[in-house]
């Protein structure tokens, strides 16, 4: 699951059309409905709460029957940490609404970072939550992983060794904390400027990160995906327009064989996303290829007809992949290697299986579960990635893969990258800027590698 999760809530016969500004103690918004107001309400008292066991009965309270079923206890749990995580507590700004059916938009200050929470709503005489998520809007100034190690002073005048002088002292006192263990990587004009390897890649093994060692990178993998669907289109073997059906005519789910590549590729198909109460049985070495994901969603019923709204997908992305399976006539994980990762000189990135760990793979490891101490995380995947992620790579791969993007060398690829994915145990961030590149992965949960690598790339590129 990627920490840039997209949420809608819809509600009949109310529109705010402006921004409706609130004292910053206060959660009254003037104007709106009663069940309106009280839903907002408790959706800021539930994120204030400082437990995931409030947040779970709240979520047992308003959230809708589908939602509740789509996720996990332990889902939601992650997603009220990465929330507490970003926002610290927050008191509510401004609500905002584009149409009777857009999502609610609250603009919330917080204690770490100010953003959106996006509510997406039925339109029930009380209203339930049919999916919610966060966005903060200066991550970068939120507190570090461990808020005694600031940031040390960065800008652009710094020469490359005093850069690698500070953020090693910076990286050392957060390994020594046991809030960052992985790979740091700053380069200037594609040349790095500071790379260097903390804490473990396997700590019953004894095992140190190297700049070598390969991470779970997330949902980074949905940029291969994409960029896969780029060429075939370009190479008029596929079309945008195409739909599920066409290629799969028999797909299981009838409801989404109208799905079209382009809906697929921007959240909008209604798949079902693998996560859920199935997966959680499953399991996890029936999933060790795009093929085996696929199977597996396309037994699961859609979310909601393709097209009726944004939410974000996995399930999307797996189908993505087995279309491009369908179109090259070749496994998803051979397509990418070769007309990927091959094109772009990417050595050390693909699909290793996390059950057959080698010495250079990295293995996640949580606290969301039990008393909060570091735990593997092997049990929560399959034993492969898939198009929608999970696949592996190195710091140094991801930099040849900006340069090779920034070359022209893929189609429709924008030349500025900013790319991130994670989940229990694994958090990964790109973000090039101008002449900057900064690259962090970790082991750990998120957002350890998107605050630092944000609040980094924002200190270089002032």
């Amino acid at each position: 699951m990627t920490s840039r999760e997209a949420a809608r809530f819809a509600v009949a016969a109310f529109l705010i059309a402006a921004t409706v500004s609130v004292p910053a103690q206060q959660v009254v918004r003037t104007g709106a409905p009663p069940e309106i107001r009280a839903l907002v309400d408790a959706v800021i008292q539930a994120v204030n709460s400082g437990s995931a066991d409030a947040w779970e009965a709240f979520a047992q309270a308003r959230y809708a029957p589908s939602l509740l079923q789509e996720q996990t206890r332990d889902q939601r749990a992650e997603q009220y940490q990465q929330i507490a995580d970003r926002f610290g507590t927050v008191a509510m700004e401004a609500v905002r609404r584009q149409g009777p059916d857009a999502p609610l938009e609250l603009q919330v200050k917080g204690s770490k970072s100010s953003g959106t929470i996006e509510v997406d709503i039925d339109g029930g005489a009380t209203p339930r939550i049919l999916s919610l998520s966060a966005t903060a809007r200066d991550v970068a100034k939120a507190v570090m992983p461990a808020g005694d190690v600031p940031l040390p002073p960065l800008d652009r005048t710094l020469a490359g060794d005093e850069i690698d002088r500070r953020l090693d002292g910076y990286f050392t006192k957060l390994s020594q904390a046991d809030v960052f263990s992985g790979v740091a990587l700053v380069a200037r004009s594609g040349v790095p400027v500071f790379m260097k390897a903390y804490g473990m890649a396997d700590r019953d093994r004894k095992i140190a990160n190297t700049i070598r060692t390969r991470f779970n990178i997330g949902s980074i993998n949905k940029e291969f995906t994409q960029t896969a669907i780029r060429q075939l289109v370009r190479d008029g073997k596929l079309s945008p327009d195409d739909t599920l059906g066409k290629f799969f005519p028999d797909y299981p789910q009838a409801a989404s064989r109208t799905a079209t590549v382009q809906q697929l590729l921007t959240h909008r198909g209604g798949l079902s996303d693998f996560f859920g109460p199935e997966f959680n049985k499953a399991a996890k070495d029936r999933f060790a290829s795009n093929a085996d994901y696929f199977k597996f969603v396309s037994g699961l019923p859609p979310n909601f007809a393709p097209g009726e709204r944004n939410q974000y997908c996995n399930g999307c992305y797996i189908a993505l992949g087995a279309i491009v399976e369908k179109v090259s006539g070749m496994p998803y994980e051979k397509y990418v290697a070769q007309n990927i990762f091959g094109r772009a000189e990417m050595t050390s990135t693909g699909y290793p299986r996390s059950d057959q760990p080698a010495d250079d793979i990295a293995i996640g490891y949580t606290r969301r579960e039990g008393d909060g101490s570091l735990r593997r995380n092997t049990s929560m995947h399959g034993v492969t990635g898939s198009a929608a992620g999970g696949g592996y790579s190195t710091a140094l791969d991801l930099l040849t893969y900006v340069k090779a993007v920034r070359s022209g060398r893929f189609p429709g690829n924008d030349p500025g990258v900013g790319i991130a994915g994670g989940a229990p145990g694994t958090n990964a961030i790109v973000e090039a800027r101008g002449e900057w590149v900064v690259i962090v992965l970790t082991n750990f949960d998120p957002p350890t590698a998107e605050r630092i690598g944000i609040a980094l790339a924002d200190a270089l590129s002032r």
